[in-house]
């Protein structure tokens, strides 16, 4: 426990130097640190399957690999290739897409304290690493991530990918806020930290790993609840804490690029409609007759209707 503690602590130190701290050499050097830290941890916290383990430190080496080679080559040669494998090397460690594939495959054999670890404090270093990185070509990153990290949540059933892929959406987000040279994205990150801590501890206590588990919630109508406005407010449901974090965050993009927040805002209605979807029929069960239930259900058909509609509004403001 003494030791686990001091990993822990290793850790919140390599975060600590790695923000106050300006030279990219230091940067790599903090994360391979932090990633050396990271393991044992790991193993304390029960992952048992070595593979697991294996999977995640080679990956992490050879994103910090790749930064390390692209920080020395774009510092001696001043190219911009080398800026964008820099970007490149960050996305792979935060699992944005295209290059989510790894924390995908993985999550299902973490339990939900270490998925917790990688969702939110694993990802401040390479964050803040971005701040000091201005490429306009990775704002498109940030939209596809946005945009397909709430796509792929549709039909999921596991709790823990449904988690992974609404993190990917956010860092969309944060990712944007961060190009777009707004400090907010830190804010935002400790608001969305608080509520995954929340989820994941009520998932824990438990032990629900598929949406059909949330049946199990309906014996304790408090719990049934909390739950369901934590997941909502992480969907960015109004009037909810994730709600508010995004409405801010749109209206300091709103004064610097309108297309961007068009997209952010496509994605979050895309967000709020699968949330619901998912969480509606749990909501509900063993309260309303199965008729009303038909006649409420959401369907894709209505929210695509409404995308156009708010699209074509938006394009006939940009003629007018």
């Amino acid at each position: 426990m003494l030791f686990k503690n001091f990993l822990m602590w290793m850790i919140m130190v390599t975060i600590f130097i790695t923000i106050s701290s300006n030279f990219f050499f230091i940067f790599w050097m903090m994360m391979e640190i932090n990633l050396l830290m990271f393991i044992p941890v790991m193993n304390f916290m029960k992952t048992n399957n070595s593979n697991c383990m294996i999977s995640y430190f080679v990956i992490q080496s050879f994103s910090s690999t790749l930064f390390l080679i692209s920080i020395t080559y774009h510092f001696m040669y001043n190219i911009n290739i080398f800026e964008l494998l820099i970007m490149i090397s960050l996305m792979i460690k935060l699992g944005m897409i295209p290059f989510h594939f790894w924390i995908t495959n993985l999550s299902e054999m973490f339990n939900y304290l270490l998925l917790l670890l990688i969702l939110t404090i694993q990802k401040i270093i390479p964050l803040f690493i971005m701040t000091f990185i201005n490429n306009k070509l990775f704002i498109m990153f940030s939209m596809i991530s946005s945009i397909f990290g709430t796509a792929f949540l549709y039909n999921l059933k596991s709790l823990k990918k449904i988690l992974i892929f609404s993190s990917i959406s956010h860092l969309g987000w944060m990712t944007t806020l961060i190009l777009l040279k707004s400090t907010f994205w830190f804010s935002y990150m400790m608001i969305y930290s608080f509520l995954i801590m929340k989820i994941t501890n009520i998932f824990k206590k438990y032990n629900l790993n598929l949406m059909n588990n949330f049946y199990m919630l309906n014996k304790n109508n408090f719990n049934k609840i909390s739950t369901i406005s934590l997941m909502l407010s992480l969907g960015g449901m109004p009037p909810f804490l994730g709600f508010i974090m995004k409405f801010i965050s749109i209206l300091i993009i709103l004064n610097k690029n309108s297309l961007i927040m068009m997209i952010l805002i496509i994605s979050s209605m895309m967000n709020i409609f699968i949330y619901i979807r998912m969480i509606y029929p749990y909501l509900f069960y063993n309260t309303m007759s199965i008729n009303v239930y038909l006649f409420l259900k959401l369907n894709l058909k209505g929210l695509i209707l409404n995308l156009n509609l708010m699209i074509s509004v938006f394009f006939l403001n940009l003629l007018n």
